[in-house]
């Protein structure tokens, strides 16, 4: 099996949960055809070098495959025929090339939450500075007059 991979760049608008369906379905159509995952990456909405159907930004996502190449033409027409799909490029790649120790996609994407523990830590460090500036010996300083200031320029 050869090494590709496919940068398609979807309709901005998507929100993330949709955009996550939508990566998944890519995913899940290269599985049908025979295809293996290696790694998929999330770049991001950018700014487009020319408008594609009228779109000045689109969402990046990186896909890399195993695959044995006789189905990527079926692949290739499955990203044609998606709507949300603005443009694709499918390349072939050394095994070198394919990436490692990406986050998951729910972290891509900004769905994941905290984990307990990564929460117990954030509040230790926030009880150890808050800690620190009680036992200070400086006074606290007033900024309340510069506000109110600030706000009659308004």
């Amino acid at each position: 099996m050869m090494y590709y991979e496919t940068m398609y760049i979807v309709h901005p608008a998507l929100e993330s949960g949709r955009l996550k369906d939508l990566i998944l379905s890519v995913e899940k159509s290269l599985h049908t055809l025979g295809g293996e995952t290696c790694a998929i990456n999330v770049w991001g909405k950018k700014k487009l070098a020319y408008a594609i159907n009228k779109e000045k930004y689109g969402m990046y996502i990186l896909f890399q495959f195993k695959n044995n190449g006789v189905s990527n033409k079926e692949f290739n027409l499955g990203l044609e025929h998606n709507a949300n799909v603005l443009a694709y490029l499918t390349t072939k790649i050394e095994e070198e090339g394919v990436l490692v120790d990406l986050p998951e996609l729910d972290e891509q994407l900004g769905l994941s939450t905290k984990t307990s523990k990564d929460v117990d830590s954030s509040k230790e460090s926030d009880d150890s500075s808050n800690s620190e500036t009680e036992s200070s010996d400086e006074a606290p300083v007033d900024n309340s007059s510069s506000d109110d200031n600030n706000e009659e320029d308004k």
